[in-house]
């Protein structure tokens, strides 16, 4: 069923139990905006600030980037990058079509990276007219999902049906137990209604995604979260949808 969120239902939800504010942390210290790189674990780092949160996975074979930040960032992006990797990027995942991940999609493949976004991720940006300028369409989509293996590195791309965007992609690293979110994971859901966004889709995808061994979880926002928040946060969605849905859904759901 299709869900539409109103304003009165997600006061409702921030009524909840507290969900951390999107955005720099502000006990880091840090102006807003400015980028910082902390390590997640070994060989995976988040760059925050610029735009929305940029994991950078490292490889034998060069870098695997999870979104590339807002318009204007790319340079100093690049140099917060190189920091951890001498290498060049080897691939550009983008959780979905938003500028504060694809903005500089013109500049990663200008330098010969490979962009890879869901195939509703690149129709969204086409519907949107940002398919030209810095935000370039995605090189590479997918349907469904894919497994793959760069460097000696598997991750697992993901994508289980219409929830923040009916393009949002979940990249999993089995091997080190770590899930990139996108905008799965935020202050509040919102769905991107334009965009195919969906309520009742995003509580179904996050039952998928917390199938997935991991123990720590990246939003594009924020710090990293553990299972047992995003949990919490899918509980939180849950009672959003049981108190928005009418009457006839509710019996249709049981």
């Amino acid at each position: 069923m299709s869900i539409h969120i109103t304003a009165t239902a997600a006061a409702l939800l921030l009524t909840l139990a507290g969900v951390p504010h999107s955005g720099d942390d502000p006990k880091s210290g840090m102006a807003p905006g400015a980028m910082q790189v902390t390590m997640v674990k070994n060989g995976l780092f988040m760059i925050s600030g610029g735009g929305s949160n940029t994991l950078v996975r490292l490889t034998g074979a060069g870098p695997i980037v999870i979104d590339g930040k807002s318009s204007g960032q790319f340079a100093l992006l690049s140099k917060k990058i190189h920091r951890v990797s001498e290498q060049p990027v080897r691939m550009l995942i983008t959780t979905d079509h938003h500028d504060d991940r694809t903005g500089n999609n013109a500049q990663f493949i200008a330098a010969g990276v490979e962009v890879v976004a869901h195939e509703n991720a690149r129709q969204n940006l086409i519907a949107e007219h940002r398919s030209d300028g810095a935000t370039a369409l995605p090189t590479s989509t997918y349907q469904h999902g894919f497994i793959q293996e760069v460097g000696g590195i598997q991750f697992r791309v993901m994508n289980f049906g219409s929830a923040h965007t009916n393009g949002d992609t979940v990249v999993y690293f089995p091997n080190l137990k770590v899930v990139a979110l996108g905008d799965l994971y935020a202050a509040a859901p919102e769905p991107d209604l334009a965009a195919g966004g969906n309520l009742a889709g995003w509580s179904r995808t996050l039952d998928e995604v917390l199938k997935l061994d991991f123990d720590v979880a990246v939003p594009a926002n924020g710090l990293t979260i553990s299972k047992t928040e995003l949990e919490a946060f899918k509980a939180k969605i849950d009672t959003l949808v049981a108190q928005t849905a009418t009457p006839d859904q509710r019996i249709a759901s049981q």
